[in-house]
This record gives structure tokens, C-alpha cells and sequence, in this order.
């Protein structure tokens, strides 16, 4: 039975034309912040996001632990619909946040899938750094519900899975954060 620790990317740049955007200098310390508290805890496998921040999130542990990080492109950030621009992403991410997964989006319900296929595979200890809607995703895949947001993880807050007889349990949600802004 792994146990599967979903860590939240540290604190982002923001920008209406930031793609990919890297952590701020808040995020990196959060970064090496939760390094030294994981370290200790015994090693994982560790994973990430493809996305820079994840990654980069994920680099001091890997560092302190002479590991290799693992890109899975499943547990990347929800995709944009098409005809979103990168100047509407945030608002139509937040436009979610009060709405039910039960939207006819053939791509939103395969990137659900996909993280939850994913997460069964998982057949050792695991910390995958990913994001916000990932980790919503799977706590109301868990708790069965169709609410988008289940909480609000902080930045770096760790929310810990296991797998007993082919079923996901939630063993704790993450620090939830204090701000309503993403």
C-alpha cells in the first residue's frame, strides 16, 4: 500500500503572457523550505508536473537526496479549452472553481482520467509536485463529488493518499490557504 504525497508547486510568477511561469523568490524558498522538513521523513520517489514550477518546486528535495526527478505528463496543470487566450486562462480557471465537474468536456474529463490512472499506478512510496486543480481533482474523485474545489492547498502544502485494495483514501488534506486568490 504506497503512500503518495501530492505537494503544490511553490508560489509562481503571474502574468497574462507567463506560459510556463517560474517560481518567484517566495516560491523558491518555499521550495527549500519543504526540502529540509521532507528530507528527514525517509525518501520517496519523486515526481513532477512538467510544468517549471513543479519542477523547480521539486529540485531541492531531489538535490538533498541525489535523486532523479520523473516529468509525468499526466499530473500537469488543467488544460485550457481551446479559444481561451493565455490572457483569459485565470479568470476562466477561477470561473471554476464554484462549478461541478460535470461539464461535457471531453479534454477536462480525459486529464481527470489521466491523473487518476496515473495515481493507480503508483506502486511505491511517491510525492508528485503538481498543482492546485490536480489536487482538487483527485480529493473529489475520492470524496465522490462533482465540486471543482474541494479546498484551497497552499503553496507547498502536502495533501497524502494511499492505495488500499484498488481504492484511493485521503490520509490528510494540505495546509489550506489563507487568501481566495489561486
Amino acid at each position: 500500500m504506497p503512500r503518495i504525497l501530492l505537494a503544490r508547486h511553490g508560489e509562481a510568477a503571474k502574468g497574462d503572457n507567463i506560459l510556463d511561469p517560474p517560481l518567484t523568490k517566495l516560491g523558491f524558498i518555499q521550495a527549500e523550505e519543504l526540502a529540509q522538513k521532507l528530507a528527514i521523513q525517509g525518501r520517496l520517489k519523486i515526481t513532477s508536473s512538467p510544468k517549471l514550477r513543479a519542477k523547480q518546486t521539486a529540485e531541492p528535495l531531489a538535490r538533498i537526496w541525489g535523486a532523479s526527478i520523473e516529468v509525468v505528463n499526466l499530473v500537469t496543470e488543467i488544460p485550457t479549452p481551446e479559444g481561451i487566450l493565455s490572457s483569459q486562462r485565470l479568470p476562466w480557471i477561477r470561473s471554476l472553481l464554484n462549478k461541478e465537474w460535470t461539464i461535457n468536456d471531453k479534454q477536462q474529463k480525459e486529464w481527470r482520467n489521466g491523473i487518476q490512472r496515473y495515481l493507480f499506478s503508483i506502486t511505491e512510496d511517491t510525492i508528485v509536485f503538481c498543482h492546485f486543480m490536480v489536487i482538487n481533482s483527485i480529493v473529489a474523485y475520492i470524496h465522490k463529488s462533482q465540486k471543482i474545489q474541494q479546498f484551497r492547498p497552499e503553496y507547498t502544502s502536502i495533501t497524502e493518499l494511499t492505495i488500499k485494495n484498488n481504492q484511493l483514501y485521503l490520509v490528510s488534506l494540505g495546509k489550506e490557504k489563507d487568501s481566495q486568490i489561486l
